[in-house]
């Protein structure tokens, strides 16, 4: 019937009791932070609750939420929605990327898809061309890479607090925490084209390109460095799966 119950840590979002009356019917989507949630009903109007600071409070945003919204991404600690008309509302922590003012005129209109990493967001706009923000030093500043990230990026994906875009043409830019992929200059050769998919781990990437070949980087630890079964990684892999802190290759001759 649309209705929403809530259990657990209190301020959490375990209690949607100052919220009650709006939670009662036509909730369509439910969308969670760490300690906070998101309900997206049928009108496309948007319903908080939780810790206060980190999301459950909308309030400042409250009229441009209170229709038109068609999906919401978090962080740790923030919320983006993103509204049928191709722009970008933002509350929660302003360091987790609750606050988008300084990228606020890029998010007017044009994007069409949110991603986020643990305290950033990078929002892909209609013209291949990318806007981040958030923590800095966690993918929320891309300006070291802004003239790769203008245009021809067809795909977004994150670790905990690096980024990883597929361009039109192949290749890949990365950008965040240099330690766990946001640096990816170690492989850069084999990143410059024929990539058609890349996995994360939480600190790690790997990339799957269109010869079969797999290309890693990131904390060596957690996938980062596949030199162990790099002979194995040459060709003939079909697709990779992750795990927080692993990665597995399917062959083409089914095996692992």
């Amino acid at each position: 019937d649309g209705s929403v119950i809530t259990w657990g840590g209190e301020n959490h979002g375990g209690d949607s009791s100052s919220v009650a009356t709006e939670l009662s019917s036509d909730v369509s989507q439910i969308f969670s932070s760490s300690e906070a949630f998101a309900a997206i009903k049928n009108d496309g109007s948007v319903v908080t609750w939780g810790n206060s600071t980190n999301g459950g409070d909308s309030s400042s945003v409250a009229e441009q939420l209170n229709s038109g919204v068609s999906g919401i991404s978090s962080t740790t600690f923030g919320f983006a929605a993103l509204k049928n008309d191709g722009s970008v509302v933002t509350w929660g922590n302003s360091s987790d990327g609750g606050d988008s003012s300084s990228v606020a005129e890029q998010l007017n209109s044009g994007v069409r898809e949110i991603f986020a990493n643990d305290h950033a967001f990078a929002a892909l706009k209609s013209d291949g061309s990318v806007v981040t923000w958030g923590n800095t030093s966690t993918g929320g500043d891309s300006s070291s890479v802004a003239e790769q990230l203008n245009s021809g990026v067809t795909q977004i994906i994150s670790a905990s607090d690096a980024f990883a875009a597929i361009k039109s043409d192949g290749s890949v830019v990365t950008w965040g925490n240099p330690m766990i992929g946001g640096d990816s200059s170690s492989v850069k050769g084999q990143l410059n084209n024929g990539v058609t998919q890349i996995t994360a781990t939480k600190f790690a990437f790997a990339a799957l390109k269109n010869d079969g070949s797999v290309v890693s980087w990131g904390f060596h630890d957690v996938g980062g460095d596949s030199s162990s079964v790099a002979s194995e990684l040459k060709s003939n892999v079909k697709e990779i799966y992750s795990s927080p802190n692993a990665f597995a290759a399917i062959r083409s001759d089914c095996s692992v």
